[in-house]
């Protein structure tokens, strides 16, 4: 009995001992490669040079090889991010999620975005899709010659790997364009519209103050300025019975968000007379939904032709924002309204068909099957009108009408193309050229070179309207008022070549109040705070370097702030608490970590939102932007100070604690929120104090109406350069690492340094990469 007991003992240790080496391997993945690694599908040697973060830089005889290694790599560091995506984009999640996952499988299959991706790869250019297919062969590759467990999410779902085919990177694009499109604002506006009052919906409705500051610099023409916009649209164009059809299922939203870039992001270029270099200085920070893993990969690319270092996309080859050696540039979310939702009727007289201007058209069917998990085949009918799919079923909750969906990313597009355009460009003009074919996701984006030239050009499709301006609303598609008549020509999208005053700035504000700029959307641009205080900064110093760049980045003091703290303190006086109206004046508007009058000011802030929100919806619930708590404050409600004195009264019962304790930060992932399994395996991070707010230039969005808020988005990378050194000044960072992995050395190696601001030298120069580097190993071909 001692023996088969000591035995039984050793056998539980050696089994404790296996299953520690297992969730390790897990959690961390295998170490580096350091010696050569056989494949087939490159023509010669490729040469992958790592530094202390992880970051590859990546040597190659072509550009075709180049990305064969960038497809490796990101395979090897981001494999579950990129099958999720991959099965984002085809609506396969049924297969390894399960049943739970069919309704959003059945909403990505009606979305189509499989079948647009398909369209963009055959409107690329063949060289362009030999890059493609590079790019995937080396992502098969680096699954083929995968070395021990494969990522934890597979190993818990009971999955493999799918194949990884050019397409799959074109459907990338779709994704990034899926949470830009005006899909979930447009429903949301529809559903508010029919709840509200006329008087309540002007409060809430989209449009751009005429004092917020303008990308191009230009003023609200005269005639806008006397008459004001136009009344609210109609209450009659689209029933809420309908609207309620259309949810889009939760996962299917979360993981189309994954890629989002709508939420807000930075970017801003100095000529060289505002430099103390001579030279252009840029710098660029784009804010998504922070998870882990972050959404970008660094990269270098090295290569005959091509010499350029920056923030990739894991699943699509190329530097999607960076520099090369000779040209800079970042990207924005131009808020494009490039979406519309069209009612159809059906032909009374045959339900397969639908009306038109032209009379009767039978509807465009396909039929798709999603597998599930245990095997089970769930058969989909699609159909589609001129206008796009329908998304709506025909039931009874709908009504007699039908909701199809109009998207410019249903269309081709060859922003796979554009790409490496960009980074091989060796001038501003050249990457003006390949801007041209960036058809989607649009967005503003400014550039530079080394020569001394820079400017801003909006991209990306915008659709013209025979109505002329975008709809707030559904409309009808059986009259053909409302269809599009093609696209806005390249040339007339707004631009500007080193402007006057010296530097161009975008944060998702306004482009324009030209003529013609109401075609870009119908008002949802960003609240101009952040692009006003970024101008101000810019313009608070005579010359400027990187290291003034990268502070602009990190300020948290807020125009938002500065133009309602006063009411805040005049609201807290109204309320008897002079001591906290007394802390609001003396304030200096910053969200520091250790500010308690930012918990004060913000929590007061939600109050008065919720406070709107019932009066407007007779509930807690209901669609409620800061434009409208906005215009509430200066005065659009006749009893805004009282409004404002009952927020304060409110606030007084909440608790006093410093904004990073009020406002902090969790790392999210798919598998978070299983509690067993992520204490194991350690996915996600926090909750982590952060400083800044909703409208700072170091941007800290939040959700909750009550402290502790949750911060939902920030800076997913940080970029700045200066065009007279881009190897010697300035840098990248992620708020978290290269690896997807829960606990791999390099999963959260940036983060603390994200935190404080700092940047991480990217150099273009082999000898400088050279002595930063810590592992390297090669790709030869076979034989």
């Amino acid at each position: 009995m001692k023996r088969f007991l000591k035995g039984a003992a050793m056998l539980l240790m050696a089994g404790a001992v296996v299953a520690t080496w297992y969730v390790h391997e897990l959690r961390s993945g295998p170490g580096p490669r350091t010696a050569d690694v056989v494949v087939t599908g490159v023509s010669g040697p490729v040469e992958v040079l790592r530094d202390s973060l992880g970051v590859p830089h990546i040597w190659a005889e072509t550009v075709e090889d180049a990305f064969y290694a960038q497809g490796y790599l990101h395979a090897s560091d981001r494999l579950w991010q990129m099958e999720l995506f991959r099965r984002t984009a085809t609506g396969t999640l049924s297969e390894v999620l399960g049943e739970a996952a069919l309704p959003a499988d059945r909403f990505l299959r009606t979305l189509g975005l499989s079948q647009a991706a398909e369209r963009s790869l055959q409107a690329v250019d063949p060289e362009t899709r030999q890059g493609l297919e590079a790019y995937s062969r080396g992502v098969n590759a680096a699954v083929e010659g995968w070395r021990g467990p494969l990522p934890p999410e597979f190993v818990l779902l009971r999955a493999r790997p799918g194949q990884w085919l050019p397409h799959s990177s074109t459907a990338m694009e779709k994704i990034m364009a899926w949470d830009l499109a005006e899909y979930g604002t447009s429903l949301t506006l529809a559903r508010a519209r029919e709840s509200l009052s006329d008087e309540d919906w002007a409060l809430v409705r989209p449009e751009y103050p005429e004092w917020g500051v303008t990308i191009v610099g230009d003023a609200p023409p005269p005639e806008r300025r006397q008459s004001g916009s136009a009344g609210p649209p109609s209450r009659d164009r689209v029933s809420a019975s309908l609207l309620s059809a259309a949810e889009i299922p939760e996962l299917a939203q979360t993981l189309l968000d994954a890629a989002s870039t709508v939420r807000a992001s930075n970017s801003w270029v100095l000529g060289g007379a505002r430099s103390r270099s001579g030279k252009p200085l840029l710098a660029n920070d784009m804010h998504l939904g922070l998870n882990h893993p972050n959404i970008w990969y660094l990269v270098g690319l090295h290569a005959p032709g091509m010499d350029v270092v920056g923030m990739s996309l894991p699943g699509s080859p190329g530097v999607v924002a960076g520099h090369s050696r000779a040209v800079a540039w970042g990207f924005t979310n131009a808020t494009v309204d490039d979406s519309d939702f069209f009612i159809e009727r059906l032909d009374p007289a045959d339900s397969s068909r639908y009306l038109t201007p032209d009379g009767s058209e039978a509807f465009r069917v396909r039929r798709e099957l999603i597998r599930l998990k245990d095997g089970r085949l769930d058969t989909l009918i699609v159909r589609e009108t001129r206008h796009g799919p329908v998304i709506t079923p025909v039931e009874s909750r709908a009504g007699p009408d039908l909701l199809a969906f109009s998207w410019v990313a249903h269309h081709p597009a060859t922003t796979a193309q554009a790409i490496p355009a960009m980074n091989q460009a060796t001038t501003a003009a050249e990457f003006v050229e390949a801007l041209e074919v960036f058809s989607n996701p649009h967005q503003n984006v400014v550039f530079a070179d080394t020569a001394g030239a820079w400017g801003y050009w909006m991209v990306g499709r915008v659709p013209l309207r025979r109505s002329g301006a975008p709809p707030y609303l559904p409309v009808p598609g059986w009259t053909g008022e409302y269809d599009w008549e093609g696209w806005l020509a390249f040339d007339e999208h707004p631009h500007v070549l080193s402007p006057s005053k010296g530097y161009v700035a975008t944060a998702n504000n306004r482009q324009s109040w030209s003529p013609g700029s109401e075609r870009v959307t119908d008002g949802t641009w960003a609240s101009p705070y952040r692009a006003q205080r970024i101008s101000e900064l810019i313009e608070a110093n005579g010359r400027h370097d990187a290291e003034s760049m990268r502070a602009i980045q990190m300020d948290v003091r807020s125009a938002f702030v500065e133009r309602y703290r006063a009411a805040a303190a005049e609201a807290f006086r109204a309320a008897g608490a002079d001591s906290l109206a007394g802390a609001l004046e003396a304030w200096d508007g910053e969200a520091r970590q250790d500010s308690r009058e930012a918990t004060l000011f913000f929590s007061w802030i939600e109050q008065v939102r919720a406070s709107l929100r019932r009066a407007a919806y007779g509930e807690d619930r209901g669609y409620m932007p800061m434009r409208a708590v906005a215009r509430a404050l200066d005065g659009a409600v006749q009893e805004s100070a009282e409004l404002a004195r009952a927020a304060a009264e409110e606030s007084l019962g909440q608790p006093s604690m410093p904004w990073g304790e009020a406002h902090q930060l969790t790392f999210g992932h798919p598998l978070a929120g299983v509690p067993v399994v992520s204490s194991l395996l350690g996915f996600g991070k926090g909750p982590l104090p952060r400083e800044g707010s909703p409208h700072a230039v170091n941007v800290a969005g939040y959700s909750g109406s009550r402290p502790p808020f949750r911060v939902t988005h920030g800076p997913s990378q940080r970029h700045v350069v200066d065009m007279a050194d881009p190897d010697g000044t300035g840098g990248f960072m992620l708020p978290g690492g290269q690896s997807g992995l829960p606990d791999h050395p390099h999963s959260w190696d940036q983060l603390e340094r994200w935190q404080r601001g700092e940047l991480w030298r990217l150099p273009l120069a082999r000898d400088v990469v050279e002595t930063r580097t810590v592992s390297r190993f090669r790709l030869v071909p076979e034989g």
